[in-house]
């Protein structure tokens, strides 16, 4: 009889801490801890820099050539240049430009740029450039798709018609222009070149005020956006790594621990959120900072509280660079695997995983 007093009393004990750990766990939010690689360094310089700011830069996919637009924030005027990277880091191109955005069109030797709210292209095969929108719009930050057959623009209509900014896309020579979608933040494509993604909020008015955030999908040859996802907290990058694998960064409150961490979220429509990376160098204010993905690997580069990092998915570890003064914007140089950076003197470059 004593024997099963004590039973009883044992089971109804275990299962009080049951649901008494059940209560913890159910507020608690699982981050997984990533594996943090440091490398020490301070780089070497390219491109000597001086009293412009660099404002945008990216290297072609083919390693030969490095564009950047040098300027002064709230100025109107700035410079584009095109250096060499195989060698000589003369300027093998150089304009006056009124824009802020450039993009090399896939693996070609092409870049589309701003200018005069007109989207240009420039071929580096003859240097010469062309005007691909000329409309009175205002057309500008060009995205060129992974292949280089699209390009995706937005176009700021008038304040005085009232109408919103939308996207629209067109070849790569400029023709076949339609309209896709009202423009929205963070847009990026897809590694086939197929569709896009993007980020949209929503109030949600009940009881309690809240705010949805979701991931919406358009796709060339179809008008408007579809619903993707539901996220789990706020969105501050889009990553579409493959045609099966989306990725979002945010940050996530460590409970128990007092702070706030970057983290990577995994997708899986319609309603399943998976988180796969996190990083104490990203903390609760990570719209302050830009992310720079490389084309083909699965990295993704920006400058944190840390300093330099970059997440290297397949491996799922971060690589932190010490001793380096690091500012954006960053460029992948994929061709000889390095990552170039806005530092001491001017654009500077550092060997990836330490090379």
């Amino acid at each position: 009889m004593v024997i099963v007093i004590v039973m009883v009393a044992s089971c109804i004990l275990l299962v009080g801490i049951s649901y008494f750990m059940l209560d913890i766990l159910s507020g608690m939010i699982v981050v997984p801890k990533t594996k943090v690689k440091e490398i020490a360094g301070e780089g070497e310089l390219v491109v000597p820099v001086e009293e412009a700011e660099v404002l945008c830069m990216q290297a072609s996919a083919d390693g030969r050539f490095l564009a950047f637009i040098g300027g002064t924030e709230g100025s109107e005027g700035a410079v584009l240049r095109v250096v060499g990277l195989d060698g000589d880091a003369g300027a093998v191109f150089e304009r006056e430009i009124s824009g802020r955005r450039l993009a090399w069109l896939g693996d070609t030797s092409r870049v589309a740029f701003e200018d005069a709210d007109d989207i240009h292209l420039l071929d580096m095969d003859g240097t010469e450039t062309r005007n691909l929108t000329e409309s009175p719009e205002k057309d500008s930050d060009p995205i060129p798709s992974p292949d280089g057959r699209y390009i995706l623009w937005t176009v700021s209509p008038a304040a005085a018609s009232g109408d919103a900014p939308a996207f629209w896309l067109m070849g790569a020579e400029g023709e076949d222009k339609t309209f896709l979608a009202e423009a929205q933040d963070l847009a990026a494509w897809d590694t086939s070149g197929l569709g896009i993604i993007s980020r949209r909020g929503t109030a949600v008015i009940g009881e309690e005020e809240s705010y949805r955030h979701l991931l919406q999908t358009a796709v060339p040859g179809r008008r408007g956006w579809e619903h993707y996802a539901d996220c789990e907290g706020e969105v501050y990058f889009i990553w579409w790594l493959r045609e099966d694998t989306v990725l979002y960064v945010g940050p996530t409150f460590v409970k128990g621990q007092d702070r706030v961490k970057g983290t990577w979220s995994r997708v899986e429509p319609p309603d399943k959120i998976k988180r796969v990376a996190s990083t104490d160098g990203l903390g609760y204010e990570i719209s302050y900072y830009d992310f720079y993905p490389s084309r083909t690997d699965e990295r993704l580069a920006y400058v944190g509280e840390r300093g330099l990092e970059y997440l290297d998915h397949g491996e799922r570890v971060i690589y932190r660079y010490t001793g380096l003064e690091a500012r954006t914007p960053l460029a992948w140089n994929e061709a000889a695997n390095e990552i170039l950076f806005v530092g001491r003197g001017g654009i500077r470059r550092m060997g990836a995983g330490g090379d």
